[in-house]
Formats: C-alpha cells, sequence, structure tokens
C-alpha cells in the first residue's frame, strides 16, 4: 500500500502546478527519467519538470510500534454477510522522498526550488483512502528535511536534443505513514439450552 503514499503526494503536486502547462509533475524511477519522459510524451519533454522518487529503504519506526496492533491486530471490520471480523494490524513505517526540479535554465529551477521548500517547511498533511477491508482514510504529514536543504546536483545535465538541464534536489520525510493488513475470524453462534440453566432465587443466602 506505501504506493498510495507516493500517489497522494505527485496529486498535490500536480494540483500546485496547474496555473503553468509547462509545469509536470512525475513519480518516476529518477535513474531512467529522460528516456521514460520521452517515451511519456512521444520523445517531446516540456520543461521545468518536476520528479518525485521514493528512497529505497522503508525503515519501521519502532518509537510507534503498538505490541496489539502489529502482533494480535484490534477489530474494526464486521462483514455482515460472511460473519467475519477483520482485525487490522499495522506497523508505523518511515518513508522519505528526493524531490528534484529540472529546468534549462538556473532562475526557473531556483524559483521553483524555493516555491515547493517553503511548501513543505512546515508539516504538510496530506490523505489516502485504503483499497482495503477497512475502506478507510488514513492522515500523514509530509516536511522537507531541514539539514539537507536545496542542493545543486552535479551543475548540469546534457539535455536530450542539446543544451544543459539545471537541477536542484531536496529531500522530504513522512509522518504517520502506516503499512495494513488485515486478518478474518468468522464469528460462530453458541446456543444455550436454558433447561440446563440453575437460577438460585437472589434472596436466599448461599454459601
Amino acid at each position: 500500500m506505501l504506493y498510495l503514499y507516493d500517489q497522494a503526494i505527485c496529486d498535490d503536486l500536480t494540483k500546485s502546478l496547474t496555473s503553468d502547462a509547462n509545469q509536470h509533475v512525475f513519480l518516476t524511477n529518477v535513474e531512467n527519467y529522460p528516456g521514460i519522459l520521452a517515451q511519456i510524451q512521444d520523445d517531446t519533454i516540456t520543461y521545468p519538470l518536476i520528479l518525485l522518487n521514493r528512497d529505497d529503504d522503508v525503515t519501521i519506526d519502532t518509537s510507534l510500534m503498538n505490541f496489539t496492533r502489529y502482533k494480535v491486530g484490534v477489530p474494526c471490520v464486521f462483514d455482515n454477510k460472511t460473519n467475519n471480523v477483520y482485525y487490522e494490524r499495522a506497523l508505523p513505517v518511515n518513508l522519505s522522498y528526493t524531490l528534484r526540479v529540472l529546468s534549462t535554465n538556473l532562475a526557473d529551477t531556483d524559483e521553483l526550488a524555493r516555491e515547493l521548500f517553503y511548501k513543505y517547511i512546515s508539516q504538510y498533511y496530506l490523505t489516502i483512502q485504503t483499497p482495503y477491508e477497512s475502506d478507510r482514510k488514513i492522515r500523514f504529514g509530509i516536511q522537507v528535511d531541514m539539514e539537507y536543504g536545496i542542493r545543486k546536483e552535479s551543475g548540469s545535465y546534457d539535455y536530450i536534443s542539446s543544451g544543459a538541464l539545471y537541477q536542484s534536489t531536496m529531500q522530504l520525510k513522512t509522518v504517520g505513514c502506516v503499512s495494513l493488513t488485515y486478518t478474518p475470524r468468522h464469528l460462530t453462534r453458541i446456543v444455550l439450552d436454558t433447561k440446563d440453566v440453575k437460577i438460585a432465587n437472589p434472596g436466599s443466602n448461599q454459601e
């Protein structure tokens, strides 16, 4: 389900840049972005570009782990058709992203990087909709890594046809992301035979 967090950030960036048709946001493998983008746009790439890439490592936030939630799970959904109760197990995860701004001139790169940096300088909240049995919404925060700052990646990159591309990067980190799984448990009916039940007189004194 981690891809849902990726897509939520990417969709929000796209909405933020709809005022300028020349700005595009892509969620892609950055190592192969020139070839991938060329194929998407029929070998015609319009700059500036904003590329979002999730780092490969996903760490577990042990400070937020709850034994019951990740080991046993908590009941959260009842299916009255199958008579199943679904227990939700959750692991808190730390996700980190690299956000790249690419442009054919340094001024556009600097200005876009500045706007994005201030967008995420405070905790910025987004929401995802889980596609699983619970069908619920999860709210998470994303914030720029202040220690990383804004970095220029090796000056410029060769343009596909000619010229140069200027690139600025920043790191984003998340708070409140979880990985979920659901375990069904079937409820059974217990029929009690009242003939075998003896009820004492509440007024009598019995030891």
